[in-house]
């Protein structure tokens, strides 16, 4: 089972690393890891991605907030 449970957890480390968009979700399979392996080397990439990932989540929301504003700005016209 523990080998079982290692791989479960390596290969989602390695899935967020790959693919993963929610910084929380990095940030829990990292911790997962750090947990079983504290020197696992998936562990800095895992950090840069979850850095990358909650940028780009606040563009996104500066993003929609600038449009939401500039929709709101526009319908206030004459």
């Amino acid at each position: 089972m523990v080998e079982l449970e290692r791989a479960l957890v390596v290969g989602r480390a390695t899935y967020e690393r790959w693919l993963g968009t929610e910084p929380h979700e990095i940030a829990a399979a990292a911790a997962a890891l750090r947990e079983l392996e504290p020197q696992h080397a998936l562990l800095s990439e895992l950090e840069s991605r979850a850095r990358r990932a909650r940028q780009l989540k606040r563009f996104l929301e500066t993003a929609v907030a600038a449009v939401s504003r500039s929709a709101a700005w526009s319908g206030e016209r004459p």
